[in-house]
């Protein structure tokens, strides 16, 4: 047999070696036998917080209720009944600004926040209301004011502040619902009604206005536990953060 030839054999033989063992492989694999499982689920979402907006101003002499008639001039959920634009501020002097945050009658109940941003100055200040408590190392206090006892400790020039109803709550631990009304519009109480300056404050025309900014944070769905500290934490985190990063509302 010549060199082709052994060759030629050889590589029949290496290729008939090959075939052979993809046999084997192809008939061993056919005594293996699994199960296997699938699953997926897809998530819609609807547009909407389920906080929805009051249709009435506060009441007069309860601010924490809606009034008797309808206001075309709502400002969604953040109102101030007594405010003036371009009310005049001076030395020693007092205005009216009392801003209030409301849910409409069909909204989840909500955590509020408000936050106070006062560019106003030095010797400006208010008296936070009996239903809000100061975030705590959120807040600016000022104290220099000379108000009765329970009052001077509730000084501040500005800051975040959190609804605590009746519990008289001194931070944010306190933290309870504004609880809708299927009734009427439910309103957290006035966070202040007036900016008091002191007897040295000097007007600046470069530092004029005082921000009010509205938080609120409702269940996304039926049964969440909105009264786990967990849950309170994560909203306090998010307020929080809110108060550090948005600079205008939107």
């Amino acid at each position: 047999m010549n060199t082709s030839t052994q060759n030629t054999g050889r590589k029949r033989t290496t290729l008939t070696v090959v075939l052979i063992a993809c046999l084997v492989l192809a008939v061993g694999a056919g005594v293996f036998a699994w199960f296997s499982a699938q699953d997926s689920k897809t998530n819609t979402f609807v547009q909407g917080n389920g906080v929805t907006e009051p249709e009435k101003k506060p009441d007069p002499t309860n601010p924490e209720q809606g009034g008797n008639e309808n206001n075309s001039d709502l400002d969604k959920w953040l109102v101030e009944t007594n405010w003036k634009d371009n009310s005049s501020i001076s030395a020693d002097s007092i205005v009216a600004k009392n801003p209030n945050v409301g849910i409409g009658k069909d909204s989840k109940d909500a955590y509020v926040f408000l936050e106070v941003e006062n560019n106003l100055g030095a010797g400006s200040y208010f008296v936070l209301g009996d239903n809000w408590a100061p975030v705590t190392g959120k807040v600016t206090k000022f104290d220099g004011a000379t108000f009765p006892e329970g009052k001077a400790d509730r000084c501040y020039t500005g800051g975040l502040f959190v609804y605590v109803g009746d519990s008289q709550g001194t931070d944010e631990s306190a933290m309870a619902m504004l609880v809708h009304n299927a009734g009427n519009d439910v309103y957290a109480g006035e966070a202040f009604d007036k900016i008091y300056t002191t007897k040295d404050y000097k007007f600046a025309d470069s530092s004029n206005t005082i921000k009010v900014k509205a938080y609120l944070a409702a269940a996304s769905a039926e049964g969440e536990d909105m009264d786990s500290q967990k849950v309170k934490d994560e909203i306090i985190a998010k307020a929080k953060n809110w108060a550090d990063n948005n600079a205008d509302m939107q």
